[in-house]
């Protein structure tokens, strides 16, 4: 029996996301090997609430990330430890277009995390070799609701009403998540205002769970995200979310990467992301983690 573990920063990615991936993929490995979804594990701290900056020191929320990562791959929660473990953040608006930083500042946490336990030389060979072929990071654009905007059904789902249709300005990728809903916009000024004093980069209109709030309220709906936001999520349709194969790299990179592990093909196959899932000409040995 192969397990896979997820962990996660977010109530809704604890309650659905294993649930929602499950769907695409079968119940066993190439193989003939049996393959359990654990309950993930978290939320953990986002390590992406503020801006990060390259050539920096990982933070705390990262050393955490980092080091759950390696307590499922080599011991679990339980004793036993998983055969696929996915640490998986959000971008944020703070990090949009630094996604590579964000990999950098996880790789350095990790690295950090082994440098700690100060093993002798073989045993970190034998950890390093294990985190190469168990474990991964990934990122949500700019975080989970922002898909569920590439799925019309989904959105049911959230609690928007029907003929309420959202005003998007990339309406084919939703990873380039902007509105421009002139019923909304009045209120993302008033709230940049604000924010924009101690967040000089937020932008309220980029704001995908904020955007979703505001369409389930005309609705006389108050979206929470672990009812709402699980349901939709569960019942979120991956096909429909991109509409060209350019779109949503970076949950591309997560799903070639999950097939990578099953031997299977993609079932969102499209451009990845070159941070998150290289070509596979790539030498494999000379990365960190499966995926980067």
């Amino acid at each position: 029996m192969a397990r896979i573990k997820l962990i996660v920063t977010g109530d809704m990615e604890k309650a659905a996301l294993h649930k929602s991936l499950q769907k695409f993929f079968p119940n066993q490995r190439h193989d003939g090997e049996q393959v359990i979804w654990d309950v993930p594990r978290g939320p953990l701290p986002c390590a992406t609430s503020n801006r990060l900056r390259a050539n920096s020191s990982p933070s705390n929320p990262m050393i955490g990330l980092a080091q759950a990562m390696i307590d499922e791959a080599i011991v679990g929660k339980t004793g036993q430890p998983a055969d696929l473990v996915m640490v998986i953040d959000d971008v944020e608006l703070g990090n949009l277009n630094q996604e590579a930083v964000i990999a950098e500042h996880f790789r350095a946490a990790v690295n950090e995390v082994i440098q700690r336990k100060n093993h002798d030389s073989k045993t970190e060979a034998r950890l390093r070799n294990e985190l190469q072929q168990k474990c991964s990071f990934h990122l949500l654009r700019p975080m989970v609701e922002a898909y569920l905007f590439g799925d019309s059904d989904a959105l049911g789902l959230a609690g928007v009403p029907n003929g309420v249709n959202p005003c998007l300005v990339h309406p084919t990728d939703v990873e380039q998540f902007e509105s421009n809903d002139a019923l909304w916009l009045p209120v993302c000024y008033a709230e940049n205002t604000q924010k924009q004093q101690n967040k000089p980069w937020w932008r309220n209109e980029l704001h995908p769970k904020r955007y979703l709030e505001h369409l389930t309220e005309r609705g006389q709906e108050t979206y929470e995200e672990t009812k709402h936001g699980k349901n939709a999520l569960i019942g979120l349709d991956w096909h429909k979310v991109p509409k060209c194969q350019q779109d949503i790299p970076i949950i591309r990179s997560l799903f070639e990467d999950i097939s990578d592990w099953f031997g299977i093909t993609n079932p969102i196959s499209g451009q990845t992301h070159p941070s998150f899932y290289p070509m596979r000409t790539v030498n494999r040995a000379n990365l960190l983690l499966r995926n980067m």
